[in-house]
This record gives C-alpha cells, structure tokens and sequence, in this order.
C-alpha cells in the first residue's frame, strides 16, 4: 500500500516539474526566451544616410557648391577716338612717308579716310584704304583736313626706303630789314624723299665781296624780325624759308650768290644736299 502512494507522489512531481518548464518558455523575460532575427531587425534604429555620405568626397563637394556668374562692370578707360581726315588736293598714297616709295592709291578731295598712325617726325600720317580695308598707306598730313589732333595716335617706323634720295629747290624771294639792315629771303621746296632738320646759308654780294653766312635747325617765315611761321622738320613736299644774316651795305640791285646746304640731322649732320644759286634782286 505505501509503495503504490510513493509511485503516486513521484508521478505527480513529475508532471508538475514538466509544466513548469512549459510555461518558464511563454512567459516574456523568462530565462528561457529567445529573440528570433526578424525580432532583432524590428528593433533596431538606423540613420538616414546623408547625399554627402552616399556620394565619393570629391562628387559631392562638387554638386553642393553653388555656381556663382561674375557680371563684369563697364570699362572705365574711354574709348580712344578715331581720328578721320578728309582729303584737301589730289594726293597720292604710297607705302611710305615720300616720293621714293610705291605709289598705293591717289586720292580725290572730298574724300574721307581713317588715321590709324603717324611717322615719327609728324609730316606723314597712315591712313587705310577705302577700297581696301586690310590695306593702308602714307601721305601728308598737310593734305588732310583733320578731326582730331594726330599726335595721341601710334608713332610708326615705316619700312626702309628703297632709295634715300634729300633734294631740295631754291628760289630767291625778296629782300627784307631788320634793325635797319637788309637780308634776303629765299623759298626752299623739298622734293626728295626724306625730312630736313638743318640748313647753312653763305650770301656773297658779288659787287663789293660782302659775305654772310649763318646755319639753322629750321625754316622759319621771317617778317623783319619776327617769326610769322614756325617750320621744323621741313618735311617731303613741304615748303619752307632761308633767310641770310644781315648785311652791313644795301645789296639791293647787284649781283648776288647763294650756298646753300640742306642736311637730314639737326646741326648739319646726317644726309645733305648743296645748292648754289645766282640772283639780282630788287
């Protein structure tokens, strides 16, 4: 009889203890939970990437740096002004400053033309060519009537002439006094094909052997004892004036002889040319 009562209570704890392991499995927090990898990723929290961290360094410096457009203000620096010329006389163009160089195009009055540069002694101006305007070419500047002052423009060194040819003409003019004494006045025309900055100048009265003689940077008008007209360079082609020194007698109505030597340099330096000439004048 107590044998079977202690088969009986065995049994029982026996099944109690199995429950109890049953229900440690459903309880939440017991010992015996486990959390399945589905749970896991429920739980965890993550944070949005940024387009920087997505993006390699460099690709993503670039795209968020803002494009900025510079608008650049107005030049202050004006405008150089073109200076335009139109022609006074019939006048030839030539791919130099002077009659040696090649005849280019010759240009009717009336006719207006661009000044693009000068030479450097300012008696020969480049101007374009109308007709052809990659083409350019020299003339007087006496020969334009000018808008604007030419001086401001370029200074250009023109090509090489292919002949230096200084010549000149001369011609007696008249007489005139300064301080009561008599000179004489001469007209100088330069027909050659580069500028004269000096001339000497020797007068002898042939009736009584008188001589005067002086040298000079320019060929200045004279009127008595004042200067009408500054002239320096003579340029090709322009017209200018030699005067002798004073004479201590009249040589009014004898017969006179004149030395005159034209150089390209200033103090008879340079290329020259010399000219004698005999004259009476009245």
């Amino acid at each position: 009889m107590r044998s079977n009562y202690f088969r009986a209570v065995s049994a029982g704890t026996v099944i109690l203890l199995a429950m109890l392991a049953c229900n440690a499995v459903n309880i939440p927090g017991g010992a015996g939970q486990q959390t399945s990898p589905a749970a896991t990723q429920a739980v965890v929290f993550t944070s949005t990437p940024t387009l920087a961290e997505l993006l390699p360094t460099d690709t993503a410096t670039q795209e968020l740096t803002a494009t900025v457009t510079l608008t650049l203000e107005p030049s202050l620096t004006p405008t150089e002004e073109v200076a335009l010329g139109v022609v006074n006389r019939v006048t030839t163009c030539r791919t130099g400053p002077g009659s040696a160089y090649d005849k280019v195009a010759t240009y009717q009055p009336n006719t207006s033309l661009q000044i693009v540069g000068r030479d450097l002694g300012g008696g020969y101006v480049y101007v374009q060519n109308p007709d052809k305007p990659d083409e350019a070419c020299w003339m007087l500047l006496t020969s334009l009537t000018t808008s604007a002052d030419v001086t401001p423009l370029p200074a250009f060194t023109p090509l090489a002439s292919p002949t230096l040819a200084p010549d000149f003409t001369v011609t007696f003019k008249n007489y005139d006094t300064c301080k009561g004494n008599v000179f004489t006045r001469f007209i100088i025309v330069n027909t050659g094909s580069v500028q004269f900055r000096s001339a000497y100048v020797k007068v002898t009265n042939l009736k009584n052997g008188e001589v005067t003689e002086q040298s000079v940077n320019a060929f200045d008008l004279t009127v008595g004892c004042v200067v009408a007209q500054n002239i320096a360079p003579l340029t090709p082609g322009k017209t200018g004036y030699l005067q002798s020194d004073l004479f201590q007698k009249n040589p009014k109505g004898q017969k006179m002889s004149a030395v005159f030597q034209l150089c390209t340099e200033q103090g008879l330096k340079g290329s020259c040319v010399t000219r004698t000439l005999t004259f009476t004048g009245k």
